[in-house]
């Protein structure tokens, strides 16, 4: 259903937005690999370190995690401020703060201190993370749009793919030594501010340079719960991998960071080739349905080769497997939450699914490790989300085909 805007909130003709401006957004994602990637590999060292702390085993998983509370807690709230402030004053502080508590694991020895420092690191994200967003719908619309989205996960990915190599690296001379690369955001701080304009005029109305159509989508909250209930169960099983792929390398006798990092950074590149194949292939020709169908497959083959794997090789492919999943359904979820959102409330908006996603990120462990201690390992838990995922998929692709015979008949 469509509104046509009234004049009072009309906004002036789209300012071009130039592929370097799209680059400097696009890079902004950094701040939402960082923590399951460059430290991802050095979290076993991290325990170690940390052995006569009760319960460690599930404090550490949570220092990747606790960024995901925080942002699914705020992201919503901060997209709302973006709405009414102006993104770009936000996104600015918020990479200066991401930077200065992201570094903070380098000289503090508590792991609750780094805890909390990681709760700061989660504020810096979500305002990150919603407004970067919400910048890619104000800028772009349509194919554009969806490309872009798609672009931002590749982005995401790309890097990840290097901070994996780089955690694997740096995490050879101390588990301390990755939190460095949080320092990265403060090269892009200064860019956004010389570069970006706000979309958002002083008196609150949409500014040159926002896609402001004549037939916007009215502002639609059961759509938007539904968005986010998926946003959710994405975020439950992307964090999956990131999470406990290492251990499970270790359960197989792989003790090199250096190895694990590679092993992450496959998971990676899969990602990338899967924002790819939904930016420049499935996006355009396949229904939202289909694209969550497909994605959903293909996570779930990954997760059965992982639980039946018993080497490097064979788990490092099921990971990779996955990460092609995964790279389909996250840029699928981002567009779809952003061609439903009228300009008014795209900050809440994607503050809202952007903020369910990352409580999923961070309840994954919380959920798979009583599975774990029921069912005796990580491999058995994965193997059964693989089914799991298979059947969901097979419903979605059922529906599908029934979607379109009505629509035949």
């Amino acid at each position: 259903m469509y509104v046509q805007n009234n004049r009072r909130d009309a906004a002036p003709a789209p300012r071009e937005a130039s592929f370097f401006q799209a680059l400097i957004l696009l890079s902004t994602v950094i701040c939402g690999t960082l923590a399951p990637t460059v430290i991802g590999p050095v979290l076993p060292a991290m325990q170690r370190h940390f052995a006569s702390v009760p319960g460690i085993e599930t404090l550490v998983p949570v220092v990747v995690t606790m960024p995901m509370l925080i942002l699914g807690a705020l992201a919503m709230a901060i997209g709302a401020v973006s709405d009414r402030v102006g993104r770009k004053r936000v996104l600015v502080s918020a990479l200066v703060l991401y930077a200065v508590a992201g570094t903070a694991p380098l000289y503090l020895d508590s792991i609750y201190a780094i805890l909390a420092s990681r709760a700061l690191v989660g504020l810096a994200e979500a305002a990150v993370m919603t407004v970067s967003t919400s910048f890619i719908g104000d800028y772009f619309s349509g194919t554009q749009r969806d490309r872009y989205a798609s672009l931002q996960i590749t982005v995401a990915s790309t890097s990840a793919f290097i901070f994996n190599l780089m955690g694997g690296a740096l995490g050879a001379y101390g588990w301390r030594v990755p939190f460095v690369a949080y320092a990265l955001p403060l090269l892009l701080a200064p860019l956004v501010q010389i570069f970006i304009w706000d979309t958002r005029s002083a008196s609150g109305t949409p500014a040159a340079g926002s896609q402001v159509a004549a037939g916007e989508p009215v502002f639609n909250p059961l759509l938007l719960t539904l968005i986010c209930a998926i946003a959710f169960a994405v975020g439950l099983v992307f964090m999956v991998v990131p999470v406990h792929l290492s251990f499970m390398l270790v359960d197989l006798g792989t003790r090199s960071t250096g190895e694990i990092g590679l092993a992450y950074a496959l998971n990676s590149v899969g990602i990338i080739a899967g924002t790819l194949a939904f930016g420049w292939f499935l996006a355009s020709r396949l229904a939202v349905v289909q694209q969550f169908a497909i994605g959903t497959l293909v996570c779930g083959s990954g997760f059965l080769i992982m639980g039946a794997a018993h080497d490097f090789t064979l788990l490092t492919l099921g990971a990779a497997i996955n990460g092609v999943g995964c790279g389909v359904v996250l840029p699928a979820l981002v567009s779809w939450g952003l061609r439903s959102l009228p300009f008014a409330r795209r900050g809440f908006g994607t503050g809202a699914f952007t903020a369910t996603q990352f409580i999923g990120y961070f309840c994954s462990p919380l959920l798979v490790m009583p599975l774990v201690g029921h069912w005796g390992s990580r491999f058995a838990v994965i193997e059964g989300w693989g089914i799991g995922l298979l059947l969901i998929a097979a419903l979605a692709f059922a529906g599908s085909l029934r979607s379109r015979r009505l629509k035949l008949s």
